[in-house]
C-alpha cells in the first residue's frame, strides 16, 4: 500500500481488463494488508460496458471527467463530473458513455474488521453531486462537503470533497485509514522530511497515526477527494502531542474508555 506516497493516474499500473470497453489502473492496492481500501482509475470508451460487480466489497466512485449514464438493476444515474455514487457489495452495474472518467475506492464487507466498523444507514441514496449539499465551515477558509456516509447509506466509509485555499496545515494525524485524490489545484504532501508534489490525478493512502500535512501552493482552491473509514467526520484529527486539532471535540460512546473514540461533530478540518 505504500502510505504517504503520492502515486499519479499518468503512471499507475495498467491491469487487464476483460472488457475492452474499460481501461483500469491501480492507484493503491491491498499490498500487505487485510481487509483493506483500495483505489483504481476507471477509463470507459465509447459504447455500452459489460456489468460489473464485486460481491465483497462496496465501491464509493467520484466521476472526474465526461459524461455517461450508470445502469443497475433499480434504473440508471446520469454520471458527470462531480457525480459520487454508492455501489453496495453484490451489484451489478455497467456503462453507456463516449468517455467517462472515475475514481473508485473499494471498501471491504464482511471480514471482521469490516464487521467491527460498520454502523447502521438511516438511508441509502444511489448518487449525489458535488455542489449541491452542504458545506462545513473549516479552519480559515476551508470548506469540505461530505458525499456519503452513514446518513445515506456508506455503513463502512465516508467520502467527501475538501476545499483548501493557498495556505498549510500544521503536521497532524488520524485515527482512521484513508485514501486522498487530488481532484483540482495543486500543492505538496508533507511526510516527515518528505515533500512531495501534488496535482490532479495524485493519490495517496493515509494510515492510522501516520504524521502529514498538506501545502496549497496555488493561487485556487486545492480540491481533495478523501475515502476514510470508520465512517465519521473529516474534523477528526490531532496534534503529535495527541491534542485534538481546533474544535475538534472527542465524542466517547457509551462503555468505552475517554480517548476510545474518533468520531465527532465539528466545524474544523485537517485534510
Amino acid at each position: 500500500m505504500n502510505p504517504g506516497i503520492v502515486k499519479h493516474e499518468s503512471n499507475a499500473q495498467v491491469v487487464q481488463s476483460q472488457d475492452p470497453k474499460v481501461e483500469v489502473r491501480l492507484l493503491i492496492d491491498i499490498g500487505d494488508y487485510a481487509e483493506a481500501l483500495t483505489a483504481t482509475w476507471l477509463y470507459f470508451h465509447s459504447g455500452k460496458s459489460l456489468p460489473r460487480v464485486i460481491a465483497d466489497k462496496d465501491q464509493l466512485i467520484f466521476v472526474t471527467s465526461g459524461d455517461g449514464q450508470m445502469h443497475f438493476s433499480d434504473g440508471t444515474v446520469p454520471a458527470m463530473r462531480g457525480t459520487a455514487v454508492l455501489i453496495r457489495a453484490g451489484e451489478s452495474w455497467s456503462v453507456v458513455t463516449e468517455s467517462l472518467k472515475m475514481i473508485c475506492v473499494e471498501v471491504p464487507r464482511g471480514g471482521p474488521n469490516a464487521r467491527r466498523l460498520e454502523v447502521p444507514a438511516t438511508q441509502i441514496s444511489r448518487s449525489v453531486a458535488l455542489g449541491n449539499l452542504t458545506r462545513g465551515q473549516a479552519t480559515g477558509d476551508r470548506e469540505f462537503e461530505v458525499l456519503f456516509d452513514a446518513s445515506n447509506g456508506s455503513t463502512g466509509a465516508t467520502m467527501f470533497v475538501g476545499f483548501i485555499p493557498p495556505s498549510g496545515a500544521p503536521a497532524h494525524y488520524h485515527l482512521y485509514d484513508e485514501i486522498c485524490c487530488i481532484i483540482q489545484g495543486e500543492g505538496r504532501l508533507l511526510v516527515g522530511d518528505t515533500s512531495q508534489p501534488i496535482s490532479a490525478g495524485s493519490t495517496f493512502a493515509i494510515t492510522p497515526r501516520l504524521l502529514h500535512s498538506l501545502v496549497n501552493e496555488s493561487a485556487e482552491f486545492l480540491w481533495i477527494l478523501g475515502i476514510f473509514r470508520p465512517q465519521g467526520t473529516p474534523a477528526a484529527a490531532y496534534y503529535p502531542d495527541g491534542r485534538p486539532a481546533p474544535g475538534y471535540e472527542e465524542v466517547t460512546p457509551p462503555n468505552l474508555p475517554s480517548g476510545g473514540s474518533n468520531q465527532a461533530e465539528s466545524s474544523i478540518a485537517y485534510f
